[in-house]
């Protein structure tokens, strides 16, 4: 539980833009952070690590650990990140400074834990929604929040309000999503269908092979 990433900031001198394209030359990312009762503070860390944190860490990407160098270690959220139009690289970030004690809302990682009867009868299982929106305390988010789907049988659907939460969390949602489908693949639905159609003919044929064996009776004249 808690922040799963922490990214180390050191201070800069807040300048023109031509200041922030040489930091960027040099694998560097302005970012500044701000906070209610508190000034903004302009920083600047390693491209390479906040990229890392942004795609391949676990956790959130936007609740965060920020370490300044020689400064305060605070949680924060990413309250503007602005990218590139072309190059789609990262140019700026903006953090916001929350206090632990303070409840915050976040997007957690979605990931299903267990295996659907459904899948071991031949069914695929989709993930719809790969996100959960929680509201809680910055020490008890978790890098991510599992469902479990070992209920979910063929044609079956787990949606966000069938998803159990941690005891100190709760789910922000408008829409009672679907989050996973066992889907029958097409494969199974024809072998199901071939199946009918083949039994379909056999049962009609039966009763009237059944008359046609019966003793014909005497007509009385």
């Amino acid at each position: 539980m808690g922040l799963s990433t922490t990214l180390s900031a050191a201070p800069r001198e807040a300048g023109s833009s031509n200041k922030a394209r040489r930091l960027r030359e040099a694998g560097r990312l302005p970012a500044v952070c701000y906070g209610e009762g508190s000034g903004s503070q302009a920083v600047e860390l390693n491209y390479a690590a906040i990229k890392k944190a942004f795609l391949t860490d676990p956790g959130n990407r936007s609740l965060f650990t920020v370490s300044i160098e020689g400064g305060e270690t605070f949680p924060a959220l990413v309250k503007d990140l602005q990218i590139h139009p072309v190059s789609r690289k990262m140019l700026h970030v903006d953090f916001l400074k929350i206090s632990p004690g303070k409840k915050v809302t976040v997007k957690v990682p979605l990931t299903l834990s267990g295996k659907a009867p459904g899948v071991e009868r031949g069914g695929q299982i989709l993930q719809s929604e790969r996100e959960i929106t929680v509201t809680g305390l910055p020490g008890d988010i978790p890098s991510s929040i599992a469902a479990d789907v070992t209920s979910l049988n063929l044609g079956q659907t787990m949606h966000l309000s069938q998803v159990t939460l941690p005891e100190m969390l709760e789910l922000v949602k408008t829409v009672d999503l679907p989050v996973a489908v066992v889907n029958v693949p097409k494969g199974l639905k024809a072998e199901a269908e071939a199946a009918k159609a083949e039994a379909a003919p056999a049962a009609k044929a039966a009763p009237a092979a059944k008359a046609a064996k019966a003793p014909a009776k005497d007509k009385k004249k």
